[in-house]
């Protein structure tokens, strides 16, 4: 357990730094399933596609290999029948990838301003992101999968905006 904890940050700092990493692990983790699979990002935007695992066997659906062009025609053709293809399921990775990699790197420097600044942003474009998915495209209809993104990035947002000037000095 000690050589466990010694790649941990610091517990003399509080928890903040300990949700930073375990949040950063946690999206860095997503960012490689973007590149596996489409099917857990596919269940954030509406469901879509999402295999029924009752059913059996994994869906060719969701291969990162397969793009389905948009139907020619109907009022709706320019958005595409699936808007979660292996470009959009890369790009969400790789930011998804960097904001892990700030939210760890604060994690080990909560008090330093301008890393605390940047671990914040990351919560603050998630939050942005989702809510205009939400309400805007109308590509999330809140439920269960939704859950957890948005909490991360509204509670951690928070709890971060509240205890800025305790570990920033």
């Amino acid at each position: 357990m000690d050589q466990i904890q010694a790649y941990l940050p610091s517990g003399e700092k509080g928890y903040l730094p300990y949700y930073l990493f375990v949040i950063g692990i946690v999206a860095m983790g997503n960012s490689l399933q973007n590149l596996a699979t489409l099917h857990y990002t596919r269940r954030i935007y509406n469901g879509r596609f999402v295999q029924n695992h009752l059913q059996g066997s994994a869906n060719p659906e969701d291969s990162v290999n397969s793009l389905k062009p948009a139907s020619s025609t109907g009022k709706d053709s320019e958005k595409g029948r699936d808007q979660v293809t292996p470009l959009a399921a890369r790009l969400f990775g790789s930011y998804t990838f960097l904001a892990g990699l700030t939210r760890i790197y604060a994690s080990y420097s909560v008090e330093n301003a301008s890393l605390y600044q940047l671990a914040l942003l990351t919560h603050v474009v998630a939050a942005f992101h989702f809510t205009s998915e939400l309400l805007v495209y109308k590509t999330i209809k809140f439920s269960g999968p939704q859950g957890f993104p948005f909490a991360a990035a509204y509670l951690g947002g928070l709890w971060m905006t509240l205890q800025y000037g305790h570990y920033v000095q």
